[in-house]
C-alpha cells in the first residue's frame, strides 16, 4: 500500500510533465510562425475626395474595385472578346479561372441577344468595408444600362470586390453581386 502512493505520485507528475512539454513545444511553434508570417495591418478606408486620396494604398483600393465593377458591368455584343479580356486582366490568376468557367454562357447570352450593358458609378456609391496591408474588400454600386434594339433599362447592382495586393497592384480576387 506504501509503495501504491508514490507510485500514482509519479504518474501525476509524468503526466503533468509532458503536458507542460505540449504547452511549451506549442506556443514555441505559434510563436515562430507569427514571426515568419507577412505582417498584416489594419488600414484606414479612403477618404475619397479628398485631395491626394488616390495616392495611398487605400485609395488605389478604391479605384481597383470602381475600375473593376465597371469594367464587369460593361459588355457589349460587338467586342465581348475585349470586354471580357479586360475583365481578365484585373484579376488574380484564381480570379480568372472562376471567370472563364462561367462567361461562355454570359458571352452567348450577351451575343444571342445583341445586348450592350454599361455601368456608370455614382460618386457616393463606395465603402471600403474590409482594408488591411495586402487585402481589401469595397462594396461599389452600379447603375447598369441594359439595351437591345429599340429598348434600354436600367438597374443598379451592389457588388462586394475583394482585391489581393499582387506586386503593388490591387488585382480582383472575387466579385460578388450584394442583394
Amino acid at each position: 500500500m506504501d509503495d501504491e502512493v508514490p507510485r500514482r505520485h509519479r504518474l501525476l507528475l509524468a503526466l503533468l510533465v509532458v503536458l507542460l512539454l505540449v504547452v511549451v513545444s506549442t506556443s514555441a511553434i505559434l510563436v515562430h510562425d507569427r514571426r515568419g508570417a507577412a505582417e498584416v495591418r489594419d488600414r484606414r478606408p479612403a477618404d475619397i475626395g479628398n485631395p491626394g486620396w488616390t495616392e495611398d494604398s487605400a485609395g488605389r483600393a478604391v479605384q481597383a474595385a470602381r475600375i473593376a465593377a465597371r469594367t464587369y458591368f460593361t459588355v457589349d455584343h460587338r467586342r465581348i472578346r475585349a470586354d471580357m479580356d479586360a475583365m481578365r486582366e484585373l484579376g488574380t490568376p484564381e480570379f480568372v479561372d472562376g471567370y472563364d468557367a462561367g462567361s461562355k454562357a454570359l458571352a452567348t447570352r450577351i451575343t444571342r441577344d445583341r445586348l450592350a450593358l454599361s455601368a456608370e458609378l455614382p460618386a457616393e456609391g463606395t465603402a471600403t468595408e474590409y482594408l488591411v496591408t495586402n487585402r481589401a474588400i469595397v462594396l461599389v454600386s452600379a447603375d447598369v444600362t441594359t439595351a437591345r434594339e429599340g429598348s434600354e433599362r436600367t438597374t443598379r447592382y451592389r457588388t462586394r470586390v475583394a482585391l489581393d495586393l499582387v506586386d503593388g497592384d490591387w488585382l480582383v480576387a472575387s466579385l460578388d453581386e450584394v442583394a
